[in-house]
């Protein structure tokens, strides 16, 4: 029978799971609290954000996907492995997906369903970012849905993986092509690419996002290579045997990974130069966080042990329920400390609502994740696989993350 082992946490990237949810949470908080006459003053920054946080999330789930599951694919029983790995995967993400969705169908027009009734069962299939249909409800859902493509990609990846003896240069190869043909299939093929998928991939405005949209942030094939940056990441530390202090370019990606990233974030002319304005909302943090992750698992510096603290580490847990309910409390609050013209008792109020939207979504994921995503995790995995936290015969215990 074949089994998943153990792995060792890795503090780390339990935090920057953390700081992936808030990226997100307060990108969409600042962007609805500095909003004067329809005016959104942020709205720049917050996007990019926005993400920075979505990228970190892609990059993060094939990273810890590889990392944790990778060998049960290649070493043992096939069918075992993909039957574990799927069940496992379901119950991480669908009770809390399932609770989003029956939570927002009030709030949707039926017309919605009843005019497309494959688009419920894409909802049903957590397939909806596939086919550019994940407006009709809860479109923040869109990711769970990408996620969910990850993980039929990682099946066939995983094993071509496996023959890669290079990591680091595999890594820094994939990223440089898919940059380049990122940058210019979007630069030289917009048209008839927006074009063939306002064929195949577009319903109404009632249901799709813009087709452009879709294609260049929604789309999981073009995520895909956030999330094969992270699983390459994860090979690289995977095969570094010495873990010792950090050398020169450990201590180069360190200080730069960080510091790019931030100018991404921090400063209009990098992103919105004319090569790289289309890779912004999907690829252009991902080459510098998949250098980045290994250097913090394998090395303790500053950075590493601020990220595996506890309020990180607290942050890492509920970040699903975070995502998630963030928009929820955001839409519960409404115009509730906004104003119609910027001043500086309208600044004050915009950063008490801010403060308000974090401190209220904190509350909500805790209580999420202690009655809906823990519980149901446990429940699933116990029905399914009963005999998930056993002994092999090689006396070693192993169990699903």
């Amino acid at each position: 029978m074949n089994w998943i082992v153990m792995m060792k946490p890795l503090g780390p990237l339990t935090g920057l799971r953390g700081l992936a949810a808030y990226s997100v949470l307060f990108a969409h908080a600042i962007d609805t609290s500095f909003n004067y006459g329809g005016v959104m003053i942020f709205d720049p920054f917050a996007k990019r954000l926005a993400y920075f946080g979505m990228s970190l999330f892609f990059v993060l789930s094939g990273f810890v996907i590889q990392y944790n599951y990778s060998e049960s694919f290649v070493q043992g029983n096939f069918s075992a492995a993909a039957y574990k790995f799927f069940i496992a995967r379901f119950a991480r993400l669908y009770p809390l997906y399932a609770i989003t969705i029956i939570v927002s169908v009030p709030q949707i027009p039926i017309p919605h369903f009843i005019g497309h009734p494959l688009t419920g069962v894409a909802y049903l299939t957590l397939t909806q970012s596939w086919f550019n249909v994940e407006q009709a409800i809860f479109a923040p859902d869109w990711s769970v849905s990408t996620e969910w493509f990850f993980y039929f990609s990682f099946v066939p990846l995983t094993i071509m993986f496996a023959r890669i003896s290079r990591p680091i240069l595999a890594l820094a190869i994939f990223s440089a092509v898919a940059a380049v043909i990122l940058i210019a299939t979007f630069y030289f093929f917009a048209e008839p690419l927006t074009a063939a998928a306002r064929i195949v991939l577009w319903t109404d405005d009632n249901v799709s996002a813009d087709v452009w949209g879709w294609i260049i942030y929604y789309s999981p094939l073009t995520r895909l290579s956030d999330f094969i940056v992270g699983m390459l990441a994860a090979k690289i530390y995977a095969g570094v045997m010495v873990r010792s202090q950090p050398s020169v370019s450990a201590w180069i990606i360190l200080a730069a990974a960080p510091l790019w990233c931030a100018a991404d974030i921090l400063i209009s002319p990098i992103s919105d130069n004319p090569v790289l304005t289309n890779i912004r909302c999907n690829f252009i943090f991902s080459p510098a966080l998949g250098a980045l992750l290994p250097c913090l698992c394998l090395y303790s510096t500053r950075l590493s042990r601020v990220l595996a603290s506890r309020p990180f580490l607290f942050a890492g847990e509920i970040s699903y329920s975070v995502y998630v309910w963030s928009f929820g409390v955001l839409s519960m609050l409404g115009p509730t400390f906004q104003s119609p013209a910027p001043s500086s008792l309208a600044f004050v109020s915009s950063s008490i609502r801010v403060l308000v939207t974090a401190g209220l979504t904190t509350t909500f994921a805790y209580g999420s994740y202690l009655v809906i995503e823990a519980p149901s995790r446990r429940w699933i995995r116990d029905v399914l696989m009963r005999s998930s936290n056993a002994l092999t015969s090689d006396g070693r215990k192993y169990h699903y993350r």
